[in-house]
């Protein structure tokens, strides 16, 4: 029944509950106390009407009219309390009527059980005939008694809702760092360690408050920590890649050129199939050349060393051009300010390189627009990074590349953050930000 409510809403209903018991308990236990009062004062004033009416017989038997007499005698106590007395057959009202009452009639019915009424034969008493009835009559009292239950329900209600509201405020005041600390959690989650909690003055939260903030402060280490590790094992793999790049341009290279040149001074001294096979060598060493550039191109693009960003990432437009002209590349690049750091250009390339990539291969696209720029977030500086295109988008439930997964990683060791997802109103957007 309760499920689902928060903590705040489970302690006021059971409070609510609780009050609305011990205010239905208190008001049954008025209403028995009620019957057996209404009881009471019954019995008591029968007893006392049965006593005056044995004097008033006595006192009536030697009048020259005792039934007159004793007519006089009931007509002084006509308004007697919870008590009808009169002559059987006289057709005298017994009692008030129910609209007369004040209590409703089921609080009646509640309270004063079966009507009570005795009967005094009067043959026998001198020249007094006929019956006299006593009727108990207890509106009034139950009456009074409605009253006293409907003021004191009324009373206890109002204190009861009073102490309600009371408990309300202090519950959602006690129970606020609850809030306090789910907030803290969630931003927790979501990766923000700068959050301090403020837990109030209840021990218990105060020392929830320590560790939550112990625990963002160990975070934030462990995030530097791995930040800087990856950093660092990016940055070895940029100084390998640098290294093989070198071997490649100034050792393979060179090589390759040398044996092209040898076979080429070779066939032309050779004539018919040996002449064929030193050509056919050395059609193969230029394709071994051009792999030797792609991988070039891949471990360290020298375009970036010698144009820079914008110089590079337009010769990497021109080459997928040139490959498909059938998808139309849109470059916006924006070089204002001072130069990137190394990693940050480098980073910015191999961002667009893999974008770049998984739309020529997995998009079906008939355009990709990329844009690199510096913007302003939260107050700081970042280069913005962003490969759009207009093909089939990224499936539901589809899990990142390889490539994708270390672009993540790469730009999460800069401080950035990295987001794949489909666009409207078609196609996909990866999203780069790295810090300046």
């Amino acid at each position: 029944m309760l499920k689902g409510l928060s903590l705040r809403a489970r302690l006021l209903a059971l409070l609510g509950a609780t009050l609305a018991a011990g205010l239905a308990l208190g008001v049954g236990l008025l209403t028995l106390h009620a019957a057996a009062r209404v009881r009471a004062e019954s019995d008591s004033t029968a007893r006392l009407a049965r006593e005056f009416v044995a004097t008033a017989l006595a006192s009536v038997e030697e009048s020259d009219d005792p039934l007159a007499a004793l007519r006089g005698r009931l007509a002084d106590v006509d308004r007697l309390r919870h008590i009808h007395i009169f002559m059987v057959g006289s057709g005298e009202a017994r009692g008030a009527s129910v609209e007369e009452r004040r209590a409703p009639a089921w609080f009646a019915a509640l309270v004063a059980g079966s009507p009570s009424e005795t009967r005094i034969a009067l043959d026998g008493r001198g020249r007094l005939r006929g019956e006299l009835a006593l009727v108990a009559e207890p509106g009034d009292e139950i009456d009074e008694i409605w009253e006293e239950v409907w003021a004191l329900a009324l009373g206890a209600a109002a204190l009861a809702l009073a102490g309600f509201g009371v408990v309300s405020v202090v519950v959602s005041r006690a129970l606020a760092p609850v809030s306090t600390l789910a907030e803290a959690l969630r931003r927790i989650e979501h990766g923000d360690r700068d959050v301090r909690m403020v837990a109030g003055d209840a021990p218990e939260f105060v020392a929830i408050a320590g560790r939550v903030d112990a625990l963002a402060e160990t975070l934030a280490r462990f995030d530097a920590e791995n930040r800087a590790l990856v950093e660092r094992i990016i940055h070895v793999q940029d100084e390998e890649r640098r290294d093989i790049a070198r071997d490649l341009h100034d050792e393979i290279g060179p090589f390759l050129f040398s044996i092209r040149a040898g076979l080429g001074a070779l066939a032309r001294k050779l004539e018919g199939a040996r002449r064929e096979d030193c050509l056919n060598i050395d059609a193969q060493l230029g394709a071994l050349q051009q792999v030797n550039r792609r991988i070039l191109g891949r471990l360290r693009p020298a375009a970036l060393d010698e144009m820079g960003l914008e110089g590079a990432l337009q010769a990497l437009a021109q080459g997928w051009r040139d490959l498909d002209a059938d998808v139309a590349i849109g470059l916006h690049i924006d070089e204002a300010g001072e130069p990137l750091d190394e990693s940050i250009a480098l980073t910015a390339y191999r961002i667009v390189q893999e974008g770049l990539t998984n739309v020529f291969r997995h998009a079906s696209a008939t355009r990709v627009d990329v844009t690199v720029e510096r913007v302003e977030a939260c107050g700081k500086r970042e280069l913005r990074v962003a490969v759009r295109d207009d093909g089939a988008g990224v499936a539901q439930g589809a899990r990142e590349g390889i490539g994708l997964r270390g672009m993540a990683e790469r730009v999460a060791a800069l401080g950035g953050r990295l987001t794949f997802e489909s666009a409207e109103p078609r196609g996909a957007l990866l999203v780069a930000r790295l810090p300046l």
